[in-house]
């Protein structure tokens, strides 16, 4: 029997809990109605389909008008001359945009930008998920202990977990993960439909959304251990055997209340890295031959079986699995599935080729997930490259860089290869997407938030680094 497999099975599951936890979602009868309108608002009927703990997929549609003017902007004045600090974290509702920074989670609301709310923690928040539940929660990992002098965090030892609520800033709960403390390098928070999933150094371990109840977790020490998993519509497990010389590594399917083992897929030998783009459609990134990433492999939701092979020749594109100096497990932010194809920008170009489509900064590329064929290319204006974010049902929500034009939000039409604007806006201090540090970007409820991840004040009378800038329609 498989070591992960015999790890799987000591995971404790709360069975009396899980069944009161269900008894009393029916009860409450779990489901949301977005009434709060509003000319920028979200297809309604798409959230109505959605529990209120289920992973937010919100589905556009496009602003009264393209021209954007400024939604909220935040810079901190608390950063120490010369110091950097982490500000991983950035998350918008309707209402509000919060933003994470050292130990202290800010909430503004948006239209006039005032701090409407202030989450702070003993010591640095240590990891965060993107995901958002319908009902506007998410997770953070931080560290208890207040740390003995002001640094990044990145030393620091990352030992709780909370879930908060975005538009109020109201702890939902608190927990402190099981097992030794590990450093904030070791630690990866996710989730999926009603449940908050962690892994902390040796330990995994899945609380209940709404009550922080432990639905289960493995603190056994085996020649197996789970290093991280990727949630969302699904959740998935990427599983790490023998010694770093000479790793293995299995995906697998967890069952996200109970943490039984749905399907395992073993990994090539070769591989010397593995990172989750996405749990459903499962998509993996490997690196055969050294860390850096090398094939994207889509696998079948149902058995788990190999489908497609994406090759990512080298630096062509821009996929953002391999960031320096992170642990995160799932964070292929470059890299956005849909329900038959996966989407993925090409590095730009330092100059713009004449091609028969004409000049091009870069292009979006579609890939088939059965075959891991290109399906289709959607290039990029002259100069201003251009970045996938997420899906909208089935369009593609992207970024496009600014240059000497505006910045612009799109839409993107898979089957027709059709653009469409969403927003137009200026924002010419943004770091590009491609650089060593690419912003958190947003895109929700037709805003886009534009987020640094690390905050640097400079010495002398230099200007500060702005945090978030966010854009709505004008009208």
């Amino acid at each position: 029997m498989l070591a992960a497999a015999e790890g799987r099975k000591r995971r404790t599951a709360l069975v009396i809990g899980v069944l009161l936890a269900l008894t009393a979602a029916l009860c409450a009868g779990g489901w949301v109605l977005w009434g709060r309108g509003g000319g920028t608002s979200s297809n309604e009927h798409a959230d109505r389909v959605q529990p209120a703990d289920a992973i937010r997929e919100t589905v556009e549609t496009p602003p009264r008008t393209p021209e954007g003017g400024t939604a909220a902007e935040y810079v901190d004045k608390t950063i120490k001359e010369g110091q950097t600090a982490s500000a991983k974290g950035t998350w918008a509702t309707e209402k509000i945009v919060a933003k994470a920074i050292v130990n202290v989670v800010k909430g503004f609301r948006i239209g006039d930008s005032e701090e409407v709310w202030q989450l702070k923690f003993p010591g640095p928040v240590c990891a965060v998920t993107r995901h958002v539940s319908v009902d506007g929660r998410t997770a953070v990992a931080y560290s208890g202990e207040r740390p003995k002098k002001a640094d990044t965090g990145a030393g620091a030892t990352c030992d709780r977990i909370a879930v908060f609520d975005i538009d109020t800033g109201r702890k939902v709960w608190d927990k402190k993960l099981p097992g030794e403390s590990a450093l904030a390098m070791g630690v990866n928070v996710t989730m999926t439909r009603g449940t908050v999933v962690a892994v902390s150094g040796q330990a995994s371990v899945a609380y209940d959304m709404t009550s922080g109840r432990r639905l289960w977790t493995d603190t056994a020490v085996t020649q197996c251990a789970d290093t991280g998993y990727a949630g969302g519509r699904g959740l998935i497990a990427l599983v790490r055997c023998g010694d770093s010389a000479d790793p293995e590594f299995r995906i697998q399917k967890v069952a996200p209340r109970t943490g039984k083992t749905l399907w395992t897929y073993k990994v090539a030998a070769s591989i010397k890295g593995v990172h989750l783009a996405s749990s459903s459609p499962p998509v993996i990134a490997v690196a055969a031959g050294n860390l850096r990433s090398t094939n994207l492999i889509a696998l079948s939701d149902d058995k788990g079986r190999q489908r497609g092979t994406i090759r990512l020749e080298g630096d062509r594109y821009v996929h953002s699995c391999d960031e320096t100096f992170s642990a995160e497990v799932e964070r292929c932010t470059g890299v956005v599935v849909g329900k038959r194809q996966l989407f993925m920008a090409t590095k730009p170009r330092d100059f713009s080729p004449e091609t028969s489509r004409g000049l091009v900064a870069n292009e979006i590329v579609s890939f088939d997930l059965a075959t891991g064929n290109t399906v289709r290319k959607f290039d990029a204006k002259p100069g201003r490259p251009m970045f996938p974010l997420r899906m909208s049902g089935d369009r593609v929500i992207a970024y496009r860089e600014g240059g000497s034009a505006p910045s612009a939000a799109v839409s993107l039409d898979p089957d027709s290869g059709e653009e469409s604007i969403l927003l137009l806006f200026g924002e010419s201090e943004a770091p590009t997407m491609d650089g060593l540090e690419p912003p958190d970007v947003v895109y929700e409820r037709g805003r886009i938030f534009l987020a640094t991840t690390s905050v640097t004040r400079p010495k002398g009378d230099g200007p500060q680094q702005w945090v978030m800038r966010g854009f709505e329609s004008s009208r």
